[in-house]
């Protein structure tokens, strides 16, 4: 019988959703500065370039902010569940797992977890329940531990500091 505790759900973090809504502020003061700042000789021609711009940056943003509340990854005993935006759903039991490593990607050192040579996810630090995903892997020595991985460890630390215990005396 599975309970709650059993299941790690590891979700794109805050800052996604945050930039997926910066096209739609952006789009709509677009929108704005180009209503007031125009003049021009053909205000029918502005007035669509303003509504496709401004439906572009909307779509743009709607998208993105879809992906970071519908992509999940849930970890239990028997299996990985992926689901990716648009829905799109996979089940992985563990024995499928041959390989998982954090690989050399500027500060976010993702963690690429492979079945058989194919990539089925890539998590990125910034991801909610990171960690958690890392001591799985750990826990069944499946992921390599390597400099990376220490690497990603120390950053992981690091991320747990406060800005205020980097000052003290």
């Amino acid at each position: 019988m599975k309970s709650k505790h059993d299941v790690i759900v590891i979700r794109p973090g805050l800052v996604y959703l945050f930039f997926s809504f910066m096209p739609i502020v952006l789009g709509v003061t677009y929108f704005w500065v180009l209503g007031k700042a125009l003049p021009s000789d053909n205000p029918e021609a502005d007035k669509m370039a303003r509504w496709i711009l401004l439906l572009f940056f909307l779509t743009v943003g709607l998208v993105s902010g879809l992906y970071a509340l519908l992509t999940k990854i849930k970890i239990d005993n028997e299996k990985i569940e992926i689901t990716r935006f648009p829905l799109k759903k996979k089940e992985y039991f563990w024995f499928d797992i041959t390989t998982a490593k954090i690989i050399n990607e500027a500060l976010a050192y993702p963690c690429v977890i492979y079945t058989a040579e194919k990539r089925i996810a890539k998590v990125p630090r910034a991801y909610i329940g990171y960690e958690k995903l890392l001591n799985e892997l750990s826990k069944r020595k499946i992921i390599e531990e390597d400099d990376l991985y220490l690497e990603a460890r120390g950053m992981l630390a690091f991320d747990k500091l406060k800005l205020r215990d980097l000052f003290r005396r």
